[in-house]
Formats: C-alpha cells, structure tokens, sequence
C-alpha cells in the first residue's frame, strides 16, 4: 500500500500508529467517518491500532502518529472534530479529504511529518502549531489546506520526501514562517482571496520548481525578509527563476527591496510605463490648455 512506501521515505516517531476508524470492528473505517478526536469518552473511540480497522477502537493516546484512516474505503469527505489541544508526532492522510475544525493540531515530535497522499485534501481549519522548534515536514503529493492563521517558528520543509506536487493552499489566512524550506516541485496556493505569506528565511533546492497560483497583486503577499542566494531587485536569476507565478513567466519574478516576492517588470519595462505615464501627462497639459483658450 502507499502508506507503507510514505512511512519508508518520511522518518517518524517511535510512538504508537493509530488509525481513524469510524464503524469500531465493522472491516474499514466507513465512507465519511465523521466524528471528535479526543483522548477520553466512550463515544471518542475513533481509533484503532489495527490497519483493517476490526479491531474494537479506543480514545486517542497522546503523541502517536495518526493515520487518516483505516482500510481504505473513507474516500469522502468527512469532519473531524479536534477535541482541546490534541499533541501527534505524525499525521498521513492515506484516503479522502478531511476537514480538521475547532481545537488545536500540535506536532511535538522532534522532526514531525504532515503527509497527504496524492489527490486527496487535508483542510485544516483547527490551529497548527508545532512545540519542536525544528518545524514540520510537508509531502505526500496532496494538498495541505490552511484556514487558520498559523505561525510556526522552526522550519517547514516543502515536499521533504521527495515526491513532487504537494500543495500549500492559503484561504484567506496569514502564515507566518521561520524559514520555508522548498525541497521537491511544489505549490503555494493563494485560493483566489486575500492572504499573506510571511517568511524570515527562504531557500529553495537546485531543480526545484515552486509554482506560485492564484496570486493577485495588492490582494495576496508573499514576502521573505532573506532569500538565500538573490539580491533584491534583480530578474532573471537562476533562484528566482525557480520561482513561477501563473499568468507571468518565470523570468519576472523579482523579490524587492522591501522583501516581497512577486513578478516585477523588466527595467525596459520601467521605461516604457515611464513614457507612457509622461505621454498621458502631456496630452492632459495640452488638452487643457485646449479648453482655456
């Protein structure tokens, strides 16, 4: 199965693996396991150590890593419900899409994994934070969805395990980072709304493509206070070029000297918005003059 070759490639913790499992002994978890997380109550036994999930569930241990979910037959989408602050080393979203809401998602292990498998969606609308300054690594091919401002201070490595295609998807939230790590061909995805990406330290591997969609000026802000390796104000280098924004090549994308990253016009270009601007003003002087005479 996937999950074993994504647990292979993405170092996790010695603790327990769990999986969601909405149906108790029934073979798999169910189509929409909808339900709370939580590490106490009888009816908040939504997990299993058992990956066919027949086995009777229990409530959540603390610190264990999480799989979303036993089986593979939750292929919907479902609601899980974050009970107060829940601590996991790992999470894997192996099947379908869940949405995370209320309380608090916190990764305390000391190199902690989020993974979403390829097509599949993590909506993380509960907070997230990490208690291990060494951040958190983000893979699987899938799609990490933020609707909570989010801060974290340590580091988020972009597409650690190698696998090409994650999605960072931004909904009209501020995340705010240490230091954004772009490891493997990856997206950040503004969602087509106002939202702010804020990055003290930025590197991006040799190779690596980080498609920047749904970004509109003025609107959305991704800003990076260093970028290792660029100078601000510049075009066409080979790290910026990295960088690609749709609508816009990547030979336009510039990081400027008040630390925004963004497609910037040539200098060219500069001159002729210049011209233009003085052609209009001089046309507006002399149509002016026009009237009074």
């Amino acid at each position: 199965m996937v999950w074993a070759a994504l647990f292979a490639l993405t170092p996790l913790a010695h603790g327990v693996i769990l999986y969601w499992d909405g149906n108790n002994t029934t073979a798999g978890a169910g189509t929409t396991p909808t339900a709370t997380w939580s590490t106490t109550g009888g009816a908040n036994k939504k997990w299993t150590t058992n990956i066919a999930g027949t086995a009777t569930t229990v409530n959540y241990t603390s610190g264990s890593d999480a799989v979303f979910s036993a089986a593979s037959d939750a292929t919907g989408s479902y609601t899980v419900t974050v009970s107060g602050t829940q601590n996991v080393s790992s999470i894997l979203v192996e099947d379908g899409n869940p949405t995370f809401t209320s309380g608090t998602v916190n990764f305390n292990d000391a190199s902690p994994a989020l993974t979403i498998n390829t097509g599949h969606t993590l909506n993380f609308n509960s907070a997230l934070t990490s208690s291990n300054t060494g951040g958190l690594n983000l893979s699987g091919g899938g799609t990490v969805s933020l609707g909570s401002t989010t801060t974290l201070s340590g580091t988020l490595n972009l597409g650690v395990s190698g696998v090409s295609g994650t999605t960072l998807r931004l909904n009209a939230i501020t995340l705010n980072l240490g230091t954004l790590n772009v490891t493997a061909n990856s997206t950040i995805d503004f969602a087509g709304a106002a939202s702010t990406l804020a990055v003290t330290n930025l590197t991006i591997a040799p190779g690596v493509t980080l498609t920047v969609t749904n970004w509109q000026n003025a609107v959305d802000f991704f800003s990076a206070t260093n970028w290792a390796g660029v100078t601000p104000n510049t075009i066409g280098g080979s790290i910026t070029n990295q960088v690609s924004f749709t609508g816009f090549t990547a030979n336009t994308t510039g990081w400027t000297s008040a630390g925004e990253v963004r497609p910037m016009p040539e200098p060219s270009t500069y001159g002729l918005l210049l011209l233009g601007a003085t052609g209009s003003f001089l046309g507006w002087r002399r149509w002016r003059q026009s009237q009074r005479a």
